[in-house]
Order: C-alpha cells, then sequence, then structure tokens
C-alpha cells in the first residue's frame, strides 16, 4: 500500500480528504515535547487510537506509538487554525468522559470508551456526508454564475474546496495515516517484501491483508 492509495483508503474511510495530507513530505519531525504538545498528551491520544485500533491478535495504535505521531504531525503539517480545533477536539474529548461517565477518560472501560467514540464516529461519517453535499451544491450553483470580485478575494481556493470537518475526524484520520506507516503497522498487520520479487499482474485473492508495499 503506498502513500496515495493509504490516503484513499483514509479519505473513504473518513468520508473527505485527509488534513494536512498535501504537506506532509519529506522533513526533520520535531520531537515529542518539543512539539506543541507534552509526553502527557501523546499518552492521552495513545487511549484514543487504541479505541480505534485495539490490539487484538495483531498490534495495536499504542504499539504502534500513534499518540506521538499525532503530536508530530499536528505541530508539523497542520495551519494554526486545524492545530487549535485538534486541540479543541482533545479537550472534548475529556470533557464528555467526565460529562457522561463522571471520570476521565483513561479510567473509562474499554466498553465505555467504544460507546463514547463510536457515537463521535458516527456523527462524524454525517458531518461529512452533507458536508460533501454542500459542496457539490455549491459547485453547481458555480455553473450557473460567476462570483463577483470580493467574494473571490474573500475565498481561498483551500477553503473553496474543502468543506469544515468535524471535531473528530481528524483523530480517525491520523491514527489510520499514523498506523499504517509505522514499522508495526507495516510489517505486522500488512504484509511487507523489502526486496520484492518478480512482478506478477494477475492474482487470485483469498481475503489477506493487503500489503504494505
Amino acid at each position: 500500500m503506498n502513500r496515495r492509495q493509504l490516503l484513499s483508503m483514509i479519505a473513504a474511510v473518513t468520508g473527505t480528504a485527509m488534513v494536512g495530507g498535501h504537506r506532509a513530505f519529506a522533513y526533520e519531525p520535531t520531537p515529542v515535547g518539543e512539539n506543541l504538545f507534552t509526553p502527557e498528551d501523546a499518552a492521552f491520544l495513545d487511549e484514543v487510537a487504541e479505541v480505534i485500533i485495539p490490539a487484538t491478535d495483531t498490534p495495536g495504535a499504542k504499539d504502534a506509538g500513534v499518540g506521538a505521531f499525532m503530536t508530530v504531525f499536528v505541530s508539523d503539517c497542520y495551519t494554526a487554525k486545524e492545530q487549535a480545533s485538534f486541540r479543541e477536539g482533545m479537550e472534548r474529548i475529556k470533557s464528555e468522559a467526565q460529562d457522561n461517565y463522571g471520570k476521565p477518560f483513561e479510567e473509562l472501560t474499554a466498553d465505555e470508551r467504544r460507546e463514547m467514540l463510536q457515537a463521535a464516529s458516527v456523527a462524524a461519517r454525517e458531518h461529512s456526508a452533507r458536508a460533501l453535499a454542500e459542496l457539490e451544491e455549491r459547485r453547481e450553483q458555480t455553473l450557473d454564475r460567476q462570483p463577483d470580485a470580493q467574494t473571490a478575494a474573500d475565498e481561498t481556493p483551500e477553503e473553496a474546496a474543502e468543506p469544515e470537518l468535524h471535531w473528530f475526524t481528524p483523530f480517525q484520520q491520523l491514527t489510520l495515516f499514523g498506523f499504517f506507516t509505522s514499522e508495526v503497522g507495516a510489517t505486522q498487520v500488512l504484509r511487507y517484501e523489502p526486496v520484492p520479487g518478480e512482478y506478477i499482474g494477475d492474482l487470485d485473492y483469498n481475503g489477506e491483508p493487503a500489503w504494505a508495499t
């Protein structure tokens, strides 16, 4: 699975393009604790990510260090506005756990965590569907009229092309991206062949895991 395929998969799962995906080029990442987040933030994000990709007979998100990955990606690839929204999402998870269950997220049972984040996931998916439908409607309307100069000046191409996301969507996207690009995810969940053999263009598929390479 190459990067383009992975980003396409993430878009299919979350209903929208990955936040910051087009900014993730080769660079020297900022270390955890020296970016916008603390090691405690990374540990909290590990717990959130583990609900999305739990360990079963294969490793989960926490085994892959997805929490630390999130802090680096958000710090280095998100805009200031996206970073603020992500931080607000973290606080929302904490407050909803306290409001709904009377205890911190870290102290919730596995079932309580799943119940809480599953509801957020469903809401995020529905939000993305509505936002994309509205975006398509706006695009169709532009076929019938040209925007005036002031509207064109006020709306940047990125704002015009990307709908506002649900607060939970970045957590899903970064969990998937971080996990499947990690050594753990690529070698122990996906199949990995460091030195590919001959190319065979037509193979029978029986439901086994996708290739990481």
